[in-house]
């Protein structure tokens, strides 16, 4: 028997509209690789990091089911691994320089995916 998935609209539409919003920005950049912004390449980094950690959070919350804290916390660790994933995956050091980017990731989500396993042996008890 299929469950019927709960959706909260209010959540999902926003994040809709921000994903359009990023294919577009990406297609504009494309087509006009002349223009920059203002700020350092960093500070850009930073906001696509955040970007992508509100369009995350805003999927995540649509399909939101009520569950114990030690999954908001896990929900909250993945939120960070994402950021430092992107800021990972953005930035380009010289040769020779170590990126702290992707191990702090890849230790947010080892910590959410223990915290994961706690909360579903609590709930086989």
């Amino acid at each position: 028997m299929l469950r019927k998935c709960s959706m909260k609209k209010q959540f999902f539409i926003p994040a809709c509209v921000l994903v359009t919003a990023a294919v577009g920005f990406v297609l504009y950049a494309l087509g006009h690789p002349e223009l920059s912004f203002s700020w350092s390449t960093q500070m850009t980094y930073i906001f696509y990091g955040v970007y992508v950690d509100i369009v995350v959070l805003l999927f995540v919350l649509a399909f939101w089911k009520k569950r114990g804290r030690l999954y908001v916390l896990a929900v909250i660790l993945e939120l960070g691994a994402i950021f430092f994933l992107v800021q990972s995956m953005l930035t380009v050091l010289p040769e020779g320089e170590s990126n702290w980017y992707l191990p702090m990731a890849l230790g947010l989500n080892c910590i959410a995916l223990c915290l994961n396993a706690a909360q579903k042996k609590r709930e086989v008890k």
